[in-house]
């Protein structure tokens, strides 16, 4: 397994502009010393090809790899015009992802406006065309787990499964599902992608809700080789709670 940083471990710090995508490639590279970075569309100030290609540059430069790119997208609208702007705004940050050369592109089903059986036929219709446009521009796709549609890991896989598409893979969000661990128990044998999502940090540097030792265990059983990219939520300022959290992970990845 490749330990990577994902960009919204620094949301306060983008926010105030403290840092920004190069500063935070820089970060990777030369403070965490990790091989991959991840990032956010809510974190490009643009996207012209002549930023793209000074993106990929950066990240050559330092030896990185681009990961992926998280959009921030919701296939739960009701209405069908606002459905359709979600799917273009995902097929645009496909294109994104294979000028700079990233990965994949993180999605999420979304959040249903009314009831989940209601919205969740638009829902699936929409990643899988998405997820088609994906696989003809040869870039995967990762489904990651949040609230909505995707609260339990039986509704995430399912998800996967009915979509059909090679190109579409389960992500693991380490701290997203409703039941904790029991889905991420669950959802990791069948994950293409993990991100070890931070709430707290105790003392030691460790996440109290989340058992990581048993996690890295049962991924090392499988021979899992994908990345584990460390993220950041805690309410502790990120000078202090950061280095501490991401320590402990690193850690546990190269025992």
């Amino acid at each position: 397994m490749k330990l990577g940083c994902i960009c919204g471990c620094y949301n306060r710090s983008f926010d105030a502009g403290r840092m920004d995508q190069f500063r935070f490639l820089e970060q990777c590279a030369g403070v965490f010393k990790v091989r991959g970075a991840e990032l956010q569309d809510i974190h490009f100030p643009q996207t012209r090809p002549a930023y793209r290609e000074r993106l990929r540059k950066a990240a050559g430069d330092l030896g990185l790899t681009l990961i992926g790119i998280g959009v921030h997208n919701d296939f739960g609208k009701a209405d069908t015009t606002w459905r359709q702007s979600e799917i273009a705004k995902v097929k645009h940050w496909i294109e994104v992802a294979t000028d700079i050369g990233a990965g994949h592109v993180r999605v999420f089903a979304g959040h249903p406006e009314g009831p989940i059986p209601e919205r969740w036929p638009a829902m699936i219709d929409a990643l899988r065309e998405v997820a088609a446009y994906a696989a003809e521009a040869g870039v995967a796709l990762a489904l990651e787990n949040e609230a909505g549609f995707t609260g339990s890991a039986a509704e995430h896989l399912r998800i996967v499964q009915e979509v059909g598409s090679p190109a579409l893979r389960p992500l693991l969000d380490t701290g997203n599902y409703r039941d904790g661990w029991k889905s991420v128990e669950q959802a990791a044998p069948h994950a293409s992608h993990v991100h070890a999502k931070f709430w707290q940090v105790a003392p030691t540097g460790a996440e109290p809700t989340m058992d990581y030792p048993a996690l890295l265990a049962g991924l090392r059983r499988r021979d899992y080789r994908g990345w584990i990219s460390f993220e950041y939520e805690a309410a502790e300022d990120e000078a202090t709670g950061i280095p501490r959290a991401f320590a402990y992970l690193e850690r546990l990845v190269a025992a």
